[in-house]
Formats: structure tokens, sequence, C-alpha cells
């Protein structure tokens, strides 16, 4: 037995974990039966890759804790205590240890899988904040269920994040990827040949692309990957790998002088400062400019089988801001291909949404073990001044998922929201999905608003949903707040959104509208407090979602939609009304999308406005009806449109819309209904309906979406 008075050391270095290597072996060996089997070789990779966290006292490994993941997402592999240090609180001190470090990092979540039989680690687990969210099969050996645990981390919130990025010594205008972005990742040749060739990691890269496929990621390569296959190719012409590679999503053009000096600083980290023989090599030099790309374009993620890389992915995530990763840890992230999707597809099927009761409400946050302080807030109608809103989601006569939304009244209310969804449901996510954007959107339908959503513990479908659209965690960490704008910002209404959000809010955003290119603007934000920070003009929609931001020299499309399809994907009928059961999917996901011909591709620009004209030949009102956000858009085979593809579309047969073997799908968010539809005489007038008036997609520079969408916002343009 120790002594309770021995100091304990963290050991990180690769060096100091190696001379701990036969200790760290052993311990491993002693625990296989229960963590299961660890190769040596499998340890010294963890160690390189930086994975692998210990404890010692006097020298004497006490424990480690082995963790992967993928930026900003952690999970814990193995966690053992050598048995001298047993029952003296080493186990939970390696968790804190990770935590601090992860929440250095800049990461949102730590998640853990426990067997169900396993009833001290369960317990082990819980006292340390992990919280269940869900049980899958285990394997068929043992014939149990694996509890899916998460612990929720201390993220930075949006001014915090600031702050910090003014401080470091290295700063090349790189951002860490907010939560309110979409994930993007890029990935290197040998991922690519993976997927082409029959290789041994040719299975997760075809998973990997199907997840891209799906729209559960965006994958694309940097200008050096085409140029290094091209190096390699012996017939550029009769290539037909070369031919496929250079179709392949493109990173975004980046300033070049930055680049270049983002790539020498990469180049040296990873292989200067080392003194490794690869220094200056022609394959060194093409590695880090793979990278710089991939962080300069504020990729989530560089995805790559190289050895040196991965092996200086902590140094870069710190220094430079991008995480490298491997193809076996992106993929052990995709979603688990055992998990039933039957109900995925029965769009709107099962279950019902509707009003809820006081009482109903009550009982749902009862069985659910929400925080008791809850129900007394949000589960009282009778409240006096302050507009309530109480919705649920049913299957069958069970409450799946509640929303409540309180606006005091006020010349600048603070909106307090509560959503909470099953995590038992498959559902759940959609659940989240149209609550949160449904109450967002109506606590913002006639002035912008300040909402603070409650944070709950273990709600990882809520919490998640609420980052993607533009809540930010509070330094509290009790809720998530945001500002709801409603409408679309542009350079013609700017002054006026600015001084009613300031009215309304006590939030300042600049008295004019900046100009400059997107990629270099910061624009000054002044919090209620009185504080002044910088934030990426890029992102302010997600901050001020719903919304539409029409900035100033970015394009966009209107897109001609038949009148059966527009009422179901975006509403806009005249008196339509919710039918629950009958309704797809997209009908309640906050994106959706568009299909169209893979002519469309280079009009729809990603994060541009899409405006959808509702076609007069197909019984519509010939006009501008709605606009949204473009995401992304991607070609694909008519034969092979994923589950995931058409869960976000109401069309059951996308065989029509185009001539060729594909179709163009556009994934749009931020949804808005013109209270006043912008019909064809003055599209026409202004020069916006094209040759063929509106038959076929049309692109539009911003000063006549401006013009379109000023129309679409009055209330009558005679």
């Amino acid at each position: 037995m120790t002594s309770g008075r021995t100091v304990l050391s963290t050991i990180v270095e690769r060096d100091n974990l190696f001379r701990l290597l036969p200790a760290i072996v052993a311990l491993a060996d002693s625990e296989k039966e229960s963590l299961g089997f660890w190769p040596e070789n499998s340890i010294r990779e963890a160690i390189d890759r930086g994975r692998l966290i210990a404890l010692s006292a006097d020298g004497c490994l006490a424990g480690y804790i082995h963790y992967s993941g993928v930026f900003p997402h952690a999970k814990v592999q193995q966690i053992a205590t050598s048995p001298d240090w047993r029952r003296q609180g080493v186990a939970s001190t390696l968790i804190r240890t990770l935590v601090a470090r992860l929440e250095n990092h800049g990461f949102l979540s730590l998640k853990a899988e426990i067997a169900e039989t396993l009833a001290g680690s369960l317990a082990f687990y819980r006292r340390n904040g992990f919280v269940e969210v869900m049980s899958r099969k285990g394997g068929a050996t043992r014939n149990r269920s694996i509890l899916v645990h998460i612990r929720e981390l201390e993220s930075d919130n949006l001014f915090a994040f600031a702050d910090r990025q003014r401080t470091t010594d290295f700063d090349l205008g790189i951002k860490r990827r907010s939560a309110g972005e979409d994930p993007l990742y890029a990935f290197d040749l040998n991922v690519y040949f993976d997927l082409v060739r029959d290789r041994r990691q040719s299975e997760k890269a075809r998973a990997l692309f199907g997840a891209a496929l799906s729209h559960q990621i965006r994958l694309t390569v940097s200008d050096e990957f085409a140029l290094e296959l091209k190096r390699t190719s012996n017939d550029r012409s009769n290539d037909p790998i070369l031919q496929m590679a250079l179709r392949l999503p493109r990173l975004p053009s980046v300033d070049r002088e930055r680049f270049n000096a983002l790539a020498a600083r990469i180049h040296q980290i990873v292989f200067v400062d080392p003194g490794l023989a690869a220094a200056g090599t022609t394959q060194s030099l093409s590695d880090a400019a793979h990278v710089a790309h991939a962080a300069l374009s504020r990729a989530s993620a560089f995805i790559t089988r190289d050895g040196t890389l991965l092996a200086a992915s902590g140094i870069l995530l710190d220094h430079i801001g991008i995480d490298v990763i491997s193809l076996d840890e992106i993929a052990s992230l995709l979603p688990d291909e055992t998990i039933p999707v039957a109900s995925t597809v029965r769009a709107g099927e099962g279950f019902s949404f509707g009003e809820a009761s006081d009482a109903e409400l009550k009982t749902y946050l009862t069985l659910v073990s929400a925080p008791a302080d809850l129900p007394h807030e949000f589960c009282n109608s009778a409240a006096f001044g302050t507009m309530r809103l109480a919705r649920a989601i049913r299957a069958g006569n069970r409450l799946v998922a509640v929303g409540i939304l309180l606006v005091p009244q006020g010349m600048q209310p603070v909106a307090r929201m509560l959503v909470h969804a099953r995590e038992d449901q498959t559902d759940a996510g959609l659940f989240a999905d149209f609550l949160i954007d449904r109450l967002t959107r109506d606590a913002a339908i006639t002035h912008p608003t300040a909402i603070e959503l409650i944070h709950i513990p273990g709600q990882s479908s809520v919490n998640s949903v609420a980052q993607s659209r533009g809540y930010i965690r509070a330094r509290s960490g009790a809720v998530y707040q945001k500002i709801a704008l409603g409408r679309p910002l542009t350079i013609a209404n700017w002054a006026d959104c600015a001084a009613e959000t300031r009215r309304r809010t006590g939030f300042v955003l600049p008295a004019k509208m900046p100009t400059t290119p997107l990629d270099d603007t910061e624009i000054s934000l002044i919090s209620p407090g009185g504080q002044v920070h910088g934030y990426p003009a890029s992102q302010l929609t997600d901050l001020l979602s719903p919304a539409i931001v029409t900035w100033p020299g970015i394009s966009g499309a209107i897109v001609p939609i038949a009148k059966t399809y527009a009422d179901e994907l975006l509403g806009t009928a005249p008196q339509h009304t919710f039918a629950f059961m009958e309704a797809k999917d997209a009908a309640f996901l906050a994106r959706r999308g568009y299909v169209s011909a893979p002519r469309n591709v280079t009009l729809m620009p990603v994060d541009g406005p899409i405006l959808f004209y509702e076609s007069r030949r197909t019984g519509g009102r010939g006009a501008v009806v709605a606009v949204g956000r473009i995401v992304d858009r991607t070609l694909q085979p008519k034969a092979e449109i994923s589950t995931e593809s058409q869960r976000r579309l109401v069309v059951d047969d996308v065989d029509a819309f185009s001539a060729t073997d594909d179709v163009l799908i556009t994934s749009f968010d931020n949804l808005l209904t013109l209270p006043t539809p912008v019909p064809l005489r003055y599209l026409k007038s202004i020069g916006a309906a094209g040759k063929a008036n509106l038959i076929s997609a049309v692109s539009l520079p911003s000063e006549k979406i401006t013009q379109i969408l000023t129309q679409g916002w009055l209330r009558d343009i005679g």
C-alpha cells in the first residue's frame, strides 16, 4: 500500500512515457480480460500520437489513460490503475487530467462506452460527470448491451474564444472551427488510394466517403493534392485515378502570402525542429502544403496515414489550430451501421406534434429526471407578463420530446427556452432539431430577440443541435445564448436592423455593413455588458440565425420549384397546415435539400442565398416565396441517393430532374418565408428572371438579391 502523501506526476512527454513502457505493457496485459488485448505496437503508436497520459510516483507507474477522437470530440479507450494504487483516486485523477487537457485544446465532449454488466465501471464514470445518453448492442459473444456515456466539456464561448485568439503568439488569421459550422475534412493521397484501390484500409475509406455522400461530413482536397498526384502519374492523359481525383471538391483558394508563411511554419515545426532526415525533401514540403491549405480553410481536420504528421498532431493543434487525424480515428466516429434506421425513413409516421398541458409537461420532466427547478419555471401557463408556448412531440400516447418558450414582455426581453428529447428515441436528433428551430423562429417572429436555452447535462442531441444553430455556451455553463434576427440582413436594411437589434437586445452591430471580402473581415461586436469583441463576418449568419446575410459581392441563385414541392419543402402555401403524420422528414429539419440538374452546380455558391421561385405553370403564384442559405451542393447518381440525402428531400423520384444519370442536391438552411411574394413582373423589371423567365436556375449578384429581399419584406409592393 502506497502512502497518501506521495506526490503523483503527470507524464505526457514521449521520452518519459517510453521509459515507463514496460510497466504500461505489463499493466495492459494484466487487464486484457476486462479491457481487451492491447498489443505493444499499438501502445507505442498511442505514445507517438500523444494519446496516452500516465501518472507516476517516484518513477513508478501508478496508472494510465488512453484516448482517441477527432476534434472537438474525444473518447476514452482504456483506463487502468496499478494494483498498489487502486482505491486511492488515481483513476479519477487520470480522468480529471485528461479533461483539463482536452478543455485546454477546446474539445467539446468526452465519450466512454461501458458494458451494462460492469457495475463498478458504470458507477465510476457517473461519479466523474459522465451521463448515459444511449445504449447499443455489444458483440455476439457476450450478448450484452453497451451503455454510451458523455461528459460535456467546458468549451470556449464566443467572446472567450475571440479574446484568446488575440493573445496567441502566432496568428495568421486562422480560427478554429466554431460549433455552428458543419464539419469539413481534407484528406491526402493515401486515403484516396485506400478508396480507389483494394488495400487494407479500403473498407474504412469507403465508409468515410459514404458519410460524405450522406451529408454527415464534407470531404475535400487541397491544391497540393492534385499537384502531388500529377508528379507521380506516368500518363496524365490516360490515368483514370488522376482524372477522377481532379474532379474531387477543392478547398477554397487562400491568400498566397499567408499560405507560404504557414506552410513554412508547419515544415519547421514538423520536420526541421525535430531534426528529421526528411526535412527539406519534396515530400515534406508537400505534406506541409497540404496541412497549411486545410488550416487556412478552417477545416475541422486533415485526414492522413502519414506517421510523421500524425505524431505531430498535438503540436499542430496547439500552434496552428488544425487537427491531424488517422483514417481509423475518423472511421470510429461514423454512425454505427448496426443502429436501426427504419424509423428515420418513415418521415412523420408514428409521432405527432402539438401543444402540451402543464400536467403533461410536469410528468414528462419528472420521468426524465430533469433538474427540479425547471417544472416550476416552465410549467406554469398562468405566469403573469410572459408569452408562453408549450410544444410536445408524441409517439403514440407517450411524450418523447418537449419544447417550451417563455418571452417576457418588455423593451429588452430575454426569452427563456427549454427543449428536452428522450435520448432513447432513434429520432431524438430530429425532434431536437425541429423544436429548437421552431421555437427560435417563434421568439424572433416580430423582433430580434435574445434567447437563453437551458443546458441540461446528458442532452447530447439538444446540445449538439443548439450549437449548430448558433447558440453559444454562456460562461456560467447553465445556458446557451444567441441573438435571433428572424429576417434577411442586407446593405439596404443593415442600419435599421442594427438599431432594432441594439434596442431589443443590447447587442451592438457595426453602424455600417462591411464591404470588404469576408475572409479578411472581422466585425466589432459590443455585448450587452459593453465589451468590444472581434468576430468573423463569415460566421455572422450562425450567430443571428434564423437570418440571411447578403454580403456585397457574394452572389446567389434564384431557382424554380413546383407548387406541390414548395408547399411541403418550404411550408409556403398561403393556408398551409402541418399534416404532421403525412409530412416527410424534410419538413421538420432545419437543413433541407433542393434537387436540380448538374449544370446548376456553378450557380450555387456555398454560403450564398438561394431564392425559391414558385412556378406559375405548376399552379404556383409565379413569385419568389422564400430564401435560404446554401450549405453545400453535391452531385449524386440518381440510382444511389443516400438515405440521409433522401431524408432532406420531399421528392420520391429524382429521375425527372435531369437528363443525365446524376442530379445536383443543394442543401440549405436558415429558411425564411417572404411576407410578400415577389412576382415575376418585378423580377423581370430588374433583370432577375433570366432569358427563360425562370424555367431554370439563374445566378444573381448581391445587388439584385438585395432588391428582391427588400421587396419581399414589404407588406405591399403594389
